[in-house]
């Protein structure tokens, strides 16, 4: 059994390794109508690329490795996964919208006010819309989202407490807010 799976790798890499290779510009066949090139070897200026270095054949090898990687089964997997999770993200984002208008509401009933030179006042923190929903998925394939949004810390006056909640806010401080969740057992998490 471990000899059929240790085929199937080194197959599905034979495979991999081939198809770089004859897609590699080194063996590209001229199309028809474009003009051939028949300088001296030598003149390295003329013929760019002609001596291979090390480091075209390091990035060919990284070529495959990347491309291998994607075929293997947790990779697949992972792509069948991040389809699903993109697709329901939007919705996590309109949800996490609404949390953070619901943790707003919350503190503006649970407002602690202090009294300051006669007169009432608090602050709260308070919510703009969300700005950024995005869905990306990782190199090695795993899903990964990223909401943004403002923060803000206002200041209320007045000189009584009631008057104060009725006053208009002042804004104290203004922070970009970015979050990051992951998707995890068909949901996503924060």
């Amino acid at each position: 059994m471990t000899f059929i799976r240790t085929m199937g790798i080194g197959a599905v890499a034979a495979f991999a390794l081939a198809a770089m290779l004859v897609a590699s510009p080194g063996r590209a066949q001229p199309q028809e109508g474009a003009e051939v090139s028949s300088a001296p070897a030598s003149d390295s200026a003329a013929v760019p690329g002609a001596m291979a270095s090390p480091a075209a054949k390091k990035t060919l090898r990284q070529e495959v490795k990347k491309l291998i990687a994607k075929i293997t089964p947790d990779r697949i997997k992972r792509d069948i996964e991040f389809k699903k999770a993109s697709a329901l993200f939007p919705d996590f984002c309109k949800h996490w919208g609404q949390d953070l208008h619901d943790r707003e509401v919350n503190n503006l009933s649970n407002l602690q006010f202090v009294l300051k030179e006669g007169f009432e006042t608090a602050t709260y923190t308070g919510y703009g819309k969300i700005a950024e929903c995005e869905s990306h998925q990782s190199k090695d394939g795993y899903s990964i989202g990223k909401i943004s949004y403002e923060e803000f810390v206002y200041y209320i006056v007045g000189k009584s407490e009631d008057e104060a909640r009725h006053a208009a806010p002042k804004t104290v401080s203004d922070t970009h807010t970015t979050e990051i969740f992951r998707w995890d057992n068909g949901k996503w998490f924060y």
